[in-house]
This record gives structure tokens, C-alpha cells and sequence, in this order.
């Protein structure tokens, strides 16, 4: 199973990563590395999570429908 952490804007404009990890530590690594990285107020306007890919097909449509398995939040 690939694990792929995504960064994107609440509110649905602006720029979204994503980074895909054959391994599901390193993934959460990454994404609370990223998170972490945020200010208070980026917090509160972006959402950093790590979903479980269903699909290995990049192209494909279900490939990012998998599970979330963290997500960042305000403390």
C-alpha cells in the first residue's frame, strides 16, 4: 500500500502537494515535519493529512480515496 500526505487550503484555492511513501511512518513523519512548519494562522487555513492510496494508478480517479490516517489539527 502506498501512503500519500497532502497539503491543501481549507477553502479549496491555492497551491496542493502531495508527496506518496511506500511507508506509512515515514509519511506521518513527513506530514507532521510540514505541519509542524505552519503558523497559527496557516493552521487554521490548511489541512495537512496522510490518506492510504486504494489505488497504485496515479491517473486513476479512486487513487486518492483511500482512508485518512492523520491529519494535522490545531491543539
Amino acid at each position: 500500500m502506498r501512503y500519500i500526505v497532502v497539503d491543501e487550503r481549507i477553502d479549496g484555492t491555492g497551491d496542493q502537494f502531495n508527496i506518496e511513501f511506500d511507508d506509512l511512518e515515514e509519511a506521518i513523519s513527513e506530514a507532521k515535519s510540514q505541519w509542524n512548519h505552519l503558523t497559527i494562522r496557516e493552521k487554521g487555513q490548511r489541512k495537512i493529512s496522510v490518506l492510504e492510496s486504494i489505488n497504485p494508478d496515479e491517473e486513476a480517479e479512486n487513487h486518492y480515496d483511500g482512508n485518512i490516517v492523520w491529519e494535522g489539527a490545531i491543539e
